[in-house]
């Protein structure tokens, strides 16, 4: 999406994309590259002002669909009209791998990365969204031309837009963008879910810092996929998901073990990952912490004022998602992948019917997979933390 980006038949360079975006009252438009659960998400989002507030009249919408269409579907070629800008193709390689190789200067996110790496290692899960490095090497301008063309033709398009528009004006703009793209069979892509674990894989492994990371990784056995999915949103927000879950006032408030810990739900893959900051020598204890705080959810440890709490927590969270535009399509695409439509407001409703004995039940299908620690080689003043 980078090189797509770099520029296009119309707009060979960023300097004429960039004025053609200022003359629409300075919109942006920027590539977009993640993951779901197995999926790989590729596109681009743009960032715009409503028509209404143009002064001039200025059909904004309308120009930014003719951009990202003319960037999507009209990149600069070479001569030969089957292999990317070379150019284009070799600053993007270089800063990509720049980008990969970066990854472990945020200490805490890499430990996230390497035990979910590691967990989900004969997994696609397991594969970051930016590749390996020895993966990006042999990229040629034609060999990317080339997966442009197989992710056009058989990749499954969605198109979200949140703001104020005639729907059925913008739907025949976007038809006719669209409309000679040739569109092959559309492959499927179902994300693997584990839900049983043979042995505890234990990784530890050194880094020039003063803080230790620790991450524990889980199967958590739900999805966005399962009707009761919001019982796993309850749990999930009672062990770790916000300043009043057990992780943080016990493991981190109560016996100070870490400097931060928390969890980490991943909706379509069905995995849940601890992180905490630690000294090296709390290792074990820490460890020991985070499993017993889960173990008290299962045995029933869960008071009134937890549910509460937790439930609360997650209403205000779910209704704030509409004061975003970008959250709104986050919300919503994320659900269409799970075959779900419900809003935040609907789904918000559903915990008021969260049991405890549902709570524990789904604890009980959580089960340990993957114990990833960095290990901190370094003297206080010479850490490499962020």
């Amino acid at each position: 999406m980078q090189v797509l980006e770099r520029g296009c038949k119309k707009y060979h360079n960023i300097a004429k994309i960039n004025e053609k975006l200022d003359n629409l009252y300075s919109a942006s438009i920027f590539p977009r590259n993640y993951i779901r659960g197995e999926a790989q998400i590729l596109g681009f989002a743009a960032e715009i002002l409503d028509n209404e507030y143009a002064p001039d009249g200025t059909d904004i919408l309308s120009g930014a669909v003719e951009m990202i269409g003319e960037l999507l579907l009209n990149p600069l070629l070479d001569e030969s009209g089957k292999a990317f800008n070379e150019g284009y193709v070799s600053s993007e390689k270089a800063n990509l791998i720049d980008a990969i190789r970066a990854k472990i200067n945020n200490k805490n996110s890499y430990a996230v990365f390497r035990c979910r790496e590691e967990m989900c290692k004969d997994e696609a899960y397991g594969i970051s969204e930016t590749g390996k490095v020895e993966d990006v090497l042999p990229i040629t301008p034609a060999s990317l031309y080339e997966y442009y063309c197989d992710i056009l033709s058989h990749s499954k398009i969605e198109i979200y837009y949140v703001g104020k528009c005639d729907e059925r004006v913008l739907c025949d703009k976007l038809a006719s963008l669209f409309a000679t793209l040739y569109r092959g069979p559309v492959r499927e892509v179902q994300t693997l879910v584990v839900r049983t674990v043979d042995s505890v894989k234990n990784i530890v492994e050194e880094q020039p810092v003063v803080q230790g990371k620790l991450c524990l990784g889980f199967r958590s056995g739900m999805t966005l996929r399962d009707k009761n999915f919001h019982v796993f949103a309850m749990l999930n927000e009672i062990y770790g998901g916000s300043v009043s879950s057990k992780l943080f006032k016990n493991v981190r408030e109560k016996l100070s073990l870490c400097y931060y810990c928390y969890s980490i739900p991943e909706s379509h893959k069905g995995v849940m990952i601890v992180t905490s900051g630690i000294e090296n020598a709390n290792r074990e204890i820490s460890e020991k912490e985070i499993l017993a705080q889960l173990d008290s959810i299962r045995t029933g440890d869960i008071s009134e004022e937890e549910m509460e709490n937790a439930r609360r927590s997650l209403e205000n969270a779910y209704l704030e998602i509409t004061d975003s535009a970008a959250s709104v399509e986050s919300w919503y695409f994320s659900r269409s992948l799970a075959g779900r439509s419900e809003s935040p407001a609907e789904f918000a409703k559903r915990l008021a019917s969260v049991t405890r004995e549902e709570i524990i039940t789904a604890a009980r299908g959580v089960v340990l997979d993957t114990v990833y620690f960095m290990l901190g080689t370094a003297k206080t003043g010479d850490e490499e933390d962020e």
